[in-house]
């Protein structure tokens, strides 16, 4: 089958819409079509860039969206950059994006010889273009983007309230994700089994604790702060982008910064540390999240260790592998007596599996009404 699908840049950094579809591009044509990001502009050199990026984007023969993908590009699947202002919150601006949209979209169907394709968005903010498009859509909802910060969070729900009323069926990477749509079905994330699985090791005492993603506002940094102060033996390892993390914790003797490790690199990285940490702080915004790591994290067989995420402690597959923690001193005494997971299945927790599951959802949403 063809699939039209609305998501974000790719090769840029990874998400859970392009390991599926690195799945499903192995059998079927895909059109990944790159719409200007959710987050308000700002007149900052990284966004400038950003915007140039876009602007170039535009052209035929798009350029990657990273110098250094991170997963490269099926030839099964091409990338559109539509002309698109990122002004969601301005009804004609909206309108003029809208048919801009679908107009790109529909000359690269027809380019392609795309018949009916799948439309499927995990941007809500193309609800006008999805449903002209194709007679099969799906909005696989990985997040609430209303509530991140410097994005314009009346327009997202204005627009997800419109993409819900239309769309075939609904998508949840979490059960707090769900929302009154025609049909609605948990889709948890996968994990790409081969890349992430490690030889087992026994636990030793814990000496190295590490924490990947991007370090922004979601993190507890007093949980760091406290947990860094009270085992000075311990190295704490932050490895990502740090976005306003303090000065304070970063200095620390025993604090790490590693801003970069390549994805191909990061499984041996992760499961050479003893322990693996989610610290979030709770509050609306980070109990919206059903964070792609944590499956990832069980899948090299340390100990796991994270706050009390709505997105993990309800998710069934997960929470029997991981130590839940409110405070300092839980996660000292999670690493006094650290456990490996035991028993996690990443098999059945795969993205080969996730992507028979939607192809299965979509076989079902096509088949005539008995």
């Amino acid at each position: 089958m063809d699939f039209v699908v609305f998501s974000d840049d790719w090769g840029r950094r990874p998400s859970a819409p392009q390991h599926l579809f690195a799945v499903l591009a192995r059998r079927h044509r895909v059109l990944w079509v790159e719409p200007a990001g959710l987050r308000r502009p700002r007149v900052t050199r990284a966004d400038l860039a950003r915007s140039a990026q876009k602007l170039r984007g535009f052209l035929p023969g798009a350029p990657p969206a990273s110098a250094d993908p991170w997963l490269p590009q099926p030839a099964s699947l091409t990338r559109l950059v539509p002309p698109v202002v990122p002004a969601y919150g301005v009804p004609a601006v909206r309108a003029v994006n809208d048919r801009a949209v679908s107009r790109a979209v529909t000359a690269a169907m027809e380019d392609r010889n795309f018949v009916d394709p799948v439309v499927l968005t995990t941007i809500p903010t193309v609800a006008g273009a999805v449903t002209s498009l194709g007679p099969c859509s799906i909005y696989w909802r990985v997040d609430d983007f209303s509530l991140w910060p410097g994005y314009d969070a009346d327009a997202i729900r204005e627009r997800e309230q419109a993409l819900l009323g239309c769309v075939d069926l609904l998508l949840a990477s979490a059960p707090a994700l769900l929302a009154p749509a025609a049909s609605a079905a948990v889709f948890p994330h996968g994990v790409d089994a081969g890349h992430w699985a490690a030889p087992p090791r026994a636990t030793d005492p814990i000496r190295r604790v590490v924490v990947a993603g991007r370090l922004d506002g979601r993190v507890d940094t007093e949980l760091l702060s406290g947990f860094a102060d009270a085992r000075p033996d311990v190295t704490l390892e932050l490895v990502g982008d740090a976005v306003d993390l303090p000065v304070a914790l970063l200095a620390r003797p025993n604090v790490l910064h590693t801003p970069y490790v390549a994805y191909q690199s990061l499984p041996a990285h992760l499961a050479a540390a003893d322990l693996l940490l989610i610290p979030y702080r709770l509050n609306p915004w980070t109990q919206s999240l059903a964070p792609l790591k944590v499956r990832e994290y069980l899948a090299t067989g340390r100990p796991v260790v994270t706050t009390a995420l709505r997105g993990i402690v309800e998710d069934p597959d997960v929470r029997p592998h991981v130590a839940v923690v409110t405070g300092v001193d839980d996660l000292l005494a999670a690493c006094d007596a650290p456990t490996p997971p035991r028993g996690f299945d990443v098999a059945s927790m795969s993205w080969e599996q996730r992507a028979a599951n939607l192809e299965a959802r979509i076989a079902l949403l096509r088949s005539p009404a008995l």
